[in-house]
């Protein structure tokens, strides 16, 4: 694009084929209809497939609406490849940036919903019901509830959000690991629409239980602090309960005639290995804030940039 787009819309794809073929014409289509020159910039994360010669193919229809393919050097995961297409959005200097997932579970109709809100810092995209078994579903409500009790945010939403540039500037030099973590945590004007998760295009999901335990864990890094804090709160717990035990068995031992020979070594020594165990979760709680200040990043590209064909 000879001009800097309103909008750019990343968009990772991985091994998706077809659909994500699929996804750019249904993607076109909407953001089409906006009033405002716009980028469809997809990510390819070294798929194995013939994704990335699909995707080089193809062209758009509309006049207001461009292609952009990137092609990462290596594998990197959802994530990452997410930052690498915000770090090419960033040379591009748009006004607003969309990232989704290119599978079809993040409804393109909620972007002209975006684009109406109040576009100042993020727009998020709240999710309503989801097309996943009941046991994923499960798996996902603890997995809120828990990050709820840990952070003390709530967390309704993926991805799929609408940032402005300036937001994009910081999420540039900070990095993340988990985007829609990062975006929680964010002191900036934050507005919100709500729709529907929807199924695959190829009606498959790639989510598994493993997938969202790993996904779970990616999103407390990134309230590393938070983390460390609550550790540090059993330590200390632990650490206080186990002085007044051991007290209380030596008081025992040395005043009354209740104990039972052996059961202070053992309780004592059971108490004593509680505490180190909780030291340990507290000195994991280090190693995660420090690799979270290990995932700032140095603006280092990955990419390559794909011609795919001209307009038609």
């Amino acid at each position: 694009m000879s001009t800097a787009p309103g909008l750019v819309v990343v968009a990772p794809c991985f091994n998706e084929g077809e659909v994500a073929v699929r996804f750019v014409r249904e993607l076109e289509a909407v953001v089409a209809n906006l009033p405002v020159q716009s980028l469809i910039l997809l990510v390819d994360d070294a798929s194995m497939d013939d994704t990335l010669e699909r995707l080089a193919g193809l062209s758009t229809s509309s006049a207001n609406v461009g292609l952009e393919v990137l092609s990462l050097r290596y594998n990197t995961g959802h994530q990452q490849a997410i930052y690498q297409g915000l770090l090419r959005a960033h040379e591009l200097c748009p006004a607003h940036i969309v990232v989704m997932d290119s599978d079809g579970e993040d409804d393109p109709a909620a972007i002209p919903a975006m684009w109406t809100a109040d576009r100042r810092g993020i727009v998020l995209v709240n999710r309503g019901r989801r097309k996943e078994s009941w046991r994923f579903k499960l798996g996902y409500a603890v997995y809120r509830r828990l990050f709820r009790i840990i952070t003390g945010r709530s967390l309704s939403f993926g991805n799929y959000s609408m940032i402005d540039g300036a937001v994009l500037e910081g999420v540039i030099d900070r990095g993340f690991v988990h985007y829609a973590a990062f975006l929680s945590k964010l002191r900036v004007p934050v507005s919100s629409v709500t729709f529907d998760r929807r199924q695959r295009l190829d009606g498959r999901s790639k989510m598994s239980f493993k997938s969202l335990s790993i996904h779970a864990f990616r999103s407390l890094i990134e309230y590393s602090d938070e983390v460390l804090e609550l550790l540090l709160k059993a330590f200390f717990g632990l650490a206080l309960l186990a002085v007044l035990s051991i007290c209380y068995i030596v008081s025992v031992k040395l005043f009354t005639s209740w104990a039972i020979p052996g059961w202070a070594s053992i309780l004592s020594v059971s108490l004593i290995n509680s505490t180190l165990l909780c030291l340990g979760f507290f000195s994991v709680g280090l190693l995660l804030a420090n690799s979270q200040q290990r995932q700032e990043r140095a603006r280092k590209a990955i990419y390559r940039v794909v011609q795919p064909r001209q307009q038609a």
